[in-house]
């Protein structure tokens, strides 16, 4: 079969055959491709490399010749590793359809996924040919999208310029221990390379003690942004920023729930299928997932389904009942920290642990905001 020419019959034949099991497919690929390209590069969270994994699946079985933007962005910032990303990923789909295909129907007809991979490999590559050849410099190095081009004549200050005589307000994000600040800022003056704007003060004593402050993108930004703090002024309420930097992500802002930092030295049991128990220290929380900080691997991997226990005991937040919390998780990344690992999992509370990680959470939350206000007091002395 000519790997560029799949006839509608045949795809249509394809996809009937696949239907019973696309999406058990889809699962599997993605959280493949997930788990290695996270692994591969610490800048990318699982749930982004996942989000691209989806586009990638359904692009590929549309056989439409369309190779998702945020692919081509991100291969042409980290090509090298990306592309052994996708390369394995794809073998690991050919795999994983013959084995899923044999389960299901007796036509596997594993060829005409071969060239449906061929297709799309050879529109990648293409496509990312033509842009690089044709964008300028700027555009291609940083991996921006042309709804804005910043050449040398339009650098992120004009930008700043543009928004603040349209009238324009920015959105700020920091975290503080864990918990996203959000909230509108005003440009107020613009000087050189120096952005002044007007802020709220909690989103302005977030951002200084995080000793950085992050700018969601929006119609005049294509890109998150961060910034260096020049000063801070909270008499007036206003802050300098400069040294602005494009982000090819904002992991914070791609969080479905808040993930709070604890106020408890919680000691969490990691148990695999080998039954080989690895202990740490509890790094954050949230309903669907947590971090471990461990200076133990008792082969424990990415992707490996653990039993997890510990203990929500606090001496300011009261939860009614027993404290343990029992529950399976999958790792999803490890982090490697100079001899001790942190493990970033998804996982799956029943309903009485998630109300117990609820509860938690909620007031976790309320508490770390009022320190954060004690913080914004001391400051403003």
């Amino acid at each position: 079969m000519d790997k560029n020419s799949i006839s509608e019959d045949e795809k249509e034949l394809f996809l009937i055959n696949l239907a019973p099991f696309y999406e058990e497919l889809e699962t599997v690929f993605s959280d493949y491709f997930a788990c290695l390209y996270a692994k591969s590069d610490k800048n990318i969270t699982y749930f982004e490399a996942k989000s691209m994994a989806l586009s990638i699946y359904r692009s590929l079985l549309q056989c439409d010749n369309e190779v998702p933007q945020d692919l081509l962005v991100h291969l042409r910032l980290n090509g090298g590793e990306l592309r052994f990303v996708v390369t394995r990923s794809f073998l690991f789909l050919l795999e994983k359809y013959g084995e899923l295909s044999e389960r299901h129907i007796k036509c596997p007809q594993l060829g005409m996924l071969i060239g449906y991979v061929n297709r799309f490999v050879d529109t990648m590559q293409s496509d990312l040919s033509l842009q690089t050849t044709c964008q300028p410099c700027e555009v291609c190095d940083a991996g921006f999208s042309q709804d804005i081009m910043f050449t040398p004549s339009n650098t992120i200050v004009e930008v700043f310029q543009r928004m603040r005589g349209n009238q324009q307000k920015i959105t700020f994000l920091n975290l503080y221990k864990g918990v996203p600040i959000s909230s509108e800022a005003e440009i107020v003056a613009i000087d050189d390379e120096n952005v002044t704007f007007k802020i709220d003060r909690l989103q302005e004593i977030a951002m200084k003690l995080e000793a950085q402050a992050f700018i969601v993108k929006n119609e005049y930004l294509s890109k998150h942004l961060k910034a260096d703090i020049i000063e801070s002024d909270f008499q007036s309420n206003t802050i300098v920023l400069s040294n602005f930097t494009y982000l090819l992500n904002m992991p914070a802002i791609q969080r479905e729930f808040v993930r709070v930092h604890p106020d408890i030295l919680a000691k969490v049991y990691l148990r695999p299928s080998n039954n080989l128990q690895t202990s740490g220290r509890l790094y954050d929380l949230s309903i669907n997932g947590l971090g471990v900080v461990s200076s133990e691997n008792n082969g424990i991997f990415v992707g490996a389904n653990v039993s997890v226990t510990f203990e929500l005991n606090s001496a300011t937040i009261t939860i009614e009942g027993d404290k343990t919390i029992d529950l399976q998780g999958e790792i999803i990344n490890i982090i490697d920290y100079q001899g001790s690992f942190r493990y970033c999992m998804r996982i799956f509370p029943d309903r009485i642990m998630s109300r117990k990680i609820l509860n938690y959470i909620s007031q976790r939350e309320k508490e770390i905001l009022e320190d954060l206000n004690q913080e914004l007091e001391a400051y403003s002395i």
